[in-house]
């Protein structure tokens, strides 16, 4: 409607115009003005159909951007389920290994502890088992030596003069097994004289107890030890079960150990995941939230502009419609020679009969107003205009003085808050600018801690992939090497089972040779004795020659046994020199492995224990990083909130400030335009 309004105030100013230049040109000025209707129905049209376009394309984007926003929406949201779910499992597992990995520790720490125990037991039972045995050695010692002295007729007297006896008495008074009769018959006999009646008439009865003692104390000796034996079985046994109890608890605690350190990656970067993409969703939500409204005003606002050009386009086809009629011209060519005493004050503003105080006034008020548009200006001319027309010269104006001085008052209290905006806008910008400089200042420091840090992560993930491809490197190589190890010792096997094979079959073969060969040689022997005494009997020359030959044949074949024996034995011997060789390799090759191992279990555990650690740092660095990124985000909100600030105060000041000369000029000439008016009216005839 407002492009309706200015049109026809344009289509008004061109009617004053053309009506004056055409009627002093003799011609009428209706056609120009059709022309001119037509021209902006064409405009409106062009304009419509321009708007159509942009309209169907943003419409177009609208559709599109449901679409994708829905889908990064729902996208988002299955994300943010899958990686809570997975940031619980994880949490879950990295909690459930730290308590299993107390308790791991807690296991071989008491493996360790009972293997102590067990040990200060054993060597304190072998302590005691030591001179318990040295005691019992000692009395059975004692015991022996003294029951032949007995069976020779030594008295008891006399052999109380020896340490070995002293001892028997000693055993003799302290034994609480021997009965109390033999006790006494014992001490009397080794404390009674030496006589040979005295020793008549016990020495049977002290040898068989002495002899008893003897036999209980070897079986106490006997018992003694293999209790000594089975305690050393339960011992080892014990030792070997703590020790492989504390070997698994280790490996247990190293496994997940490094499991651990994996879980807490594992969660940051959960994290880190699950926050950015509650992120996306919420961002996915507020900019559809935000296209919808875009777009619904937008469509209102078409349906609006295109009523608004419908009713445009209405009026003006109606304007022509009116103008274009036969009568409409005729009307029109006879008003034309009127035209010209028109006062177009509608339009220009201004008349052609000499103006009074009050009109005068008038004219400076409506001036004022139409440099400074107000309310209580519209009302002031309202009432101008109405007490002109009402009473003319005669009526007072004090009212619209009153008027006047108000307007002058309030332009005075305008111009004051005008000068106190101004240095309010000046002490904010101020104020504003400093604390921007020191959010900057805050900014620049987070972002250089946190790329420092992002650098130390991404040189702890660098060591960490060095030592993990070491570790498999070296697992790998360990690996390799028992591979290797066992085809080595396989094909050793092997050597050794062909050579035993190798050389159980030459010694057959000699074994069928010399069957062969022995008793050809012995046949051999036996035939030349034969020769002899048929020789002696006068066998004829030729069979002795024949003989001979035999001889000299069998000869020669046992010189070809001997050569092939002398080879075979050559042949065992070199096999069982290769055979040591192959066992030196084998022994050779089986140390070095074992040094292999050794050096690779040393490197490994060096590896996973650096592993172990800069896995933790690595997880508390970015535990440090996360908190580091939240403080830049908030350093980074806190400019941007600042940039806010500074941004709503240019909106509200700039106007003012780059203004600010111009208003207060504008207030001055109003105020002094309104005191001329004044003037004029205090000068008007009462």
């Amino acid at each position: 409607m407002a492009s309706a309004m200015s049109n026809f105030v344009l289509l008004g100013l061109v009617l004053g115009g053309a009506f004056a230049a055409q009627v002093e040109m003799g011609k009428n000025p209706i056609r120009k003005v059709v022309t001119l209707m037509q021209n902006m129905q064409k405009e409106i049209e062009a304009e419509g159909e321009k708007e159509k376009e942009l309209y169907e394309k943003f419409m177009c984007f609208c559709t599109g951007s449901y679409a994708d926003l829905t889908k990064k929406d729902e996208d988002a949201k299955a994300k943010i389920e899958e990686l809570s779910a997975k940031l619980k499992a994880e949490v879950a597992e990295k909690t459930q290994i730290g308590q299993e990995l107390v308790d791991h520790k807690k296991d071989r720490e008491s493996a360790k502890q009972d293997l102590e125990e067990a040990t200060a037991l054993r060597e304190k039972e072998a302590a005691e088992y030591s001179a318990t045995k040295g005691d019992m050695d000692t009395n059975i010692a004692a015991m022996a030596s003294a029951i032949p002295a007995i069976e020779k007729g030594m008295g008891g007297a006399v052999l109380l003069q020896t340490p070995a006896f002293r001892r028997i008495r000693q055993l003799v008074s302290t034994s609480t097994n021997m009965d109390s009769m033999d006790q006494r018959d014992m001490l009397a006999f080794l404390d009674a004289g030496s006589s040979e009646g005295d020793y008549s008439a016990g020495s049977g009865q002290i040898l068989g107890i002495l002899k008893q003692m003897k036999e209980e104390f070897e079986g106490n000796l006997a018992s003694l030890v293999k209790d000594e034996e089975a305690a050393k079985a339960g011992f080892a046994e014990l030792k070997a079960s703590k020790e492989k109890e504390v070997e698994v608890a280790t490996e247990a605690i190293e496994t997940k150990m490094g499991r651990s350190g994996e879980l807490a990656v594992s969660v940051v970067t959960t994290k880190n995941g699950l926050e950015d993409s509650t992120e996306e969703q919420a961002d996915a939500v507020k900019t559809l939230e935000a296209v919808k409204q875009q777009c619904a005003a937008k469509e209102k606002e078409y349906s609006a502009a295109q009523k608004d050009r419908a009713d445009e386009m209405a009026a003006l086809g109606q304007a022509i419609g009116v103008l274009n009629d036969d009568d409409a011209l005729d009307t029109f060519k006879k008003a034309v020679p009127a035209f010209t005493q028109v006062e177009w004050t509608g339009f220009l503003q201004r008349s052609v009969t000499k103006a009074s105080a009050p009109q005068k006034a008038q004219a400076i008020l409506e001036g004022v107003a139409s440099k400074h548009h107000s309310a209580a200006m519209d009302l002031m001319l309202f009432t101008m205009r109405s007490k002109l027309k009402s009473h003319g010269a005669t009526q007072k104006f004090e009212e619209i003085k009153k008027m006047i001085d108000d307007m002058v008052v309030l332009l005075a209290k305008q111009q004051d808050e005008d000068d106190k905006t101004k240095e309010f806008c000046r002490e904010e910008f101020d104020k504003a600018e400093d604390e921007e400089k020191v959010a900057k200042s805050k900014v620049q420091s987070t972002q250089a801690s946190l790329e420092e840090m992002t650098d130390d992560v991404a040189t702890l993930v660098e060591e960490i992939k060095v030592l993990q491809d070491e570790i498999i490197v070296t697992d790998k190589s360990a690996a390799d090497a028992t591979v290797q190890r066992k085809e080595d010792h396989a094909a050793y096997i092997g050597v050794v089972q062909m050579n035993e094979a190798a050389i159980a079959l030459i010694e057959k073969a000699k074994g069928k040779l010399e069957k062969f060969y022995k008793p050809a040689a012995a046949s051999a022997s036996f035939i030349q004795v034969r020769m002899h005494t048929s020789d002696e009997f006068g066998f004829e020359v030729d069979q002795q020659d024949t003989a001979n030959q035999a001889q000299e044949a069998q000869a020669r074949a046992n010189q070809k046994f001997r050569n092939v024996m002398n080879l075979m034995d050559t042949i065992i011997n070199d096999t069982k020199m290769a055979q040591k060789d192959a066992e030196y390799a084998e022994k050779t090759a089986q140390d070095d492995y074992a040094d292999l191992m050794a050096e690779s279990q040393e490197s490994r555990a060096q590896a996973m224990k650096g592993l172990t650690d800069k896995t933790a740092s690595k997880a508390e660095l970015e535990g440090k990083l996360v908190v580091a990124r939240e403080t830049n985000e908030a350093n980074h909100k806190e400019v941007a909130a600042i940039a806010k600030v500074i941004s709503d105060l240019h909106g509200s000041c700039d106007f003012i400030i780059e203004n600010y000369e111009m208003r207060k000029e504008a207030r001055a000439s109003e105020s002094d335009s309104l005191k001329n008016a004044k003037a004029v009216l205090s000068g008007a005839v009462m």
